[in-house]
């Protein structure tokens, strides 16, 4: 077994499914600071995680294990429709997903926001479309923290205001 192909694998999954450290410790039935340290490699998972892990994201444990997996843009959506009749996991896929997970798989796709930008108020709006609600604030602070790959400029019709766009 490959357990740093396979710790790669499930984190590169848990990034696709939108999932928080928290949630995904939860499935697991570990803490977060657990979770955390595998995920700086001072830890391993253990042959139980790894195969609730592999339950929870419906891949089996070779394909995992045999090379770096490709996960598909809409995971998340697939996760949610794979498990909607199980109650245990059914729960955590539909809470709001990271604001990472927001900006990476939704924000970054939008069509207007890589071309022209688009305001707070627009992005805050693009996410409620698909019922996640986030506040201005918290969606103004994490632009600001991705400030290597989102560019803010001057909203030329309101002055004092931004749009945000792809850089």
């Amino acid at each position: 077994m490959n357990k740093e192909l396979i710790r790669k694998n499930i984190f590169k999954l848990l990034d696709y499914s939108g999932l928080t450290d928290l949630a995904f410790a939860n499935v697991l039935d570990l803490s977060e600071k657990q979770v955390r340290l595998i995920k700086n490699e001072s830890a391993e998972f253990s042959i139980d995680d790894i195969n609730k892990a592999c339950d929870f994201f419906r891949k089996s444990i070779s394909s995992i294990n045999n090379k770096e997996i490709e996960v598909d843009r809409k995971f998340r959506d697939k996760l949610i429709t794979q498990h909607k009749n199980n109650p245990e996991y059914s729960i955590i896929l539909e809470k709001r997903p990271s604001i990472t997970y927001a900006i990476n798989f939704e924000l970054f796709h939008n069509e207007k926001f890589a071309t022209e930008g688009i305001g707070i108020g627009s992005i805050k709006a693009l996410f409620e479309d698909r019922g996640w609600k986030f506040s201005s604030g918290y969606i103004s602070t994490a632009m600001d923290r991705n400030s290597d790959r989102i560019k803010r400029i001057p909203n030329p019709e309101r002055a004092g205001w931004y749009l945000y766009k792809l850089r």
